[in-house]
């Protein structure tokens, strides 16, 4: 069971924590190069490890000599240690990811001169193909930052596709959490991770935050101001499906803005 976060609620969309090692980049905001079809940057933190792209779970640019991708954390952290889980249904597919950078940036590195071309602190180096699988990427030493980035530095154009990214971090400062409200709205279909009773919405806002690291982490909420009720859910809001939500009186529906910033 991974560890618990000690969370100080500074405001409705910021947390501060200090917490063990866990993986940061699960359903924040992430962007690449470009995107073949529709395998766009957020399939890469999911939290689905299939490694079949057939399948829909992974990220995949279009051709370029420098192709990237990026999470924003939303927040400064410590990062530790980065795992891959490299496309495997196919070997001449997987071997493309090879000689390849994993940095860190404390701002946006697209705002700086001569991007995607510069290095940020870099987590890892790898010259040769790792081959099919999972693979684990230790930092030399930790690295504090927001933005973290997975880098193709090839002689000839190559695609760059891998099928998730998970970032892990001993600590943040400060992380940015914000939240989107639908008033008279209730999530349905999905069920939720937890149902609790709480004297005001605030403080169910405060149990989503504090399960930021556990195995139910809480991107979305129903607040049911007749009855108290909290109903905390952990869902993907990149491709939550408004046919899920119906008018419900009473009901406020609050879910986690992954727009990068």
């Amino acid at each position: 069971m991974p560890p618990r976060m000690l969370c100080v609620l500074q405001m409705t969309s910021a947390v501060t924590c200090i917490v063990g090692l866990y993986n940061a980049a699960l359903f924040k905001p992430a962007v690449q190069i470009d995107t073949y079809m529709t395998d766009e940057a957020y399939k890469a933190v999911d939290g689905n490890n299939d490694s079949n792209a057939f399948h829909g779970y992974c990220q995949i640019t279009l051709q370029h000599k420098v192709p990237w991708w990026m999470v924003d954390l939303r927040g400064q952290f410590t990062v530790e240690q980065v795992r891959i889980t490299n496309r495997q249904d196919n070997w001449v597919y997987g071997m493309r990811l090879q000689n390849f950078d994993i940095d860190v940036f404390e701002q946006d590195p697209r705002q700086l001169p001569n991007f995607p071309d510069i290095s940020g602190h870099v987590c890892y180096h790898q010259t040769s193909a790792p081959g099919l699988g999972t693979f684990t990427y230790n930092c030399t030493a930790p690295i504090v930052g927001r933005y973290v980035r997975l880098v193709l530095r090839l002689q000839v154009v190559e695609y760059l596709n891998v099928c998730e990214i998970e970032v892990f971090v001993s600590s943040s400062s400060s992380e940015e959490i914000y939240f989107n409200r639908k008033e008279d709205t209730q999530m349905t279909g999905v069920v939720p991770s937890a149902t609790l009773t709480f004297s005001h919405v605030n403080y169910c806002l405060h149990e989503c935050l504090s399960r930021r690291s556990s195995y139910y982490y809480c991107t979305a909420f129903n607040w049911v101001t007749p009855t108290r009720s909290c109903q905390l859910f952990s869902v993907n809001t990149y491709i939550l499906q408004t046919v899920n939500l119906i008018g419900a009186p009473g009901t406020h529906f609050y879910s986690q803005n992954n727009l990068l910033l």
